[in-house]
């Protein structure tokens, strides 16, 4: 509500949302685990070509991302989620799970990765510019390019 307030000329210049380091890994832990297990799902559910090859490249970029996330909470002492699905990829995940295969499954992937790439963009840039974790804003910095191109991704492939 408060950003909706924010004159638009003075909204660049606003303080950004400020996101805790236990918030951010709860959710990059969410947002990676979705992204590998739908893709995975994808791969099952539809024969589309395209959406097998971004499923395969989200697959692959992801799991090097989760890799590297994980020595990260590691490194830093910090706590991984016991359930890494948060309620909102929950929802998304149940979603596609009770979509049938073929056309219907690779239409609802796509719009699915598009919500879940933008409702992500907002926290991992938040953490990007003022977590309190090096590590963890190091991450977040790096994966911002990579949500950003996947994003973009899967616009073009919305049919």
């Amino acid at each position: 509500a408060a950003w909706a307030a924010t004159p638009p000329d003075t909204a660049a210049s606003a303080p950004h949302a400020v996101v805790t380091t236990e918030l951010f890994v709860r959710q990059a832990a969410a947002m990676l685990k979705f992204v590998v297990s739908s893709s995975q799902l994808a791969l099952r559910k539809t024969k589309s070509e395209a959406v097998q090859g971004f499923a395969r490249q989200l697959i692959l970029d992801y799991s090097a991302a989760g890799m590297r996330f994980k020595q990260l909470v590691a490194d830093g002492k910090l706590k991984l989620p016991r359930d890494a699905l948060d309620a909102n990829h929950k929802a998304l995940a149940d979603e596609l799970a009770k979509t049938p295969p073929g056309k219907a499954f690779a239409k609802a992937f796509i719009e699915v990765q598009i919500k879940s790439l933008r409702d992500n963009l907002e926290p991992f840039r938040a953490y990007s510019q003022s977590g309190d974790d090096e590590r963890m804003k190091f991450f977040a910095q790096e994966m911002l390019p990579v949500l950003r191109s996947h994003l973009e991704q899967a616009e073009k492939l919305r049919p």
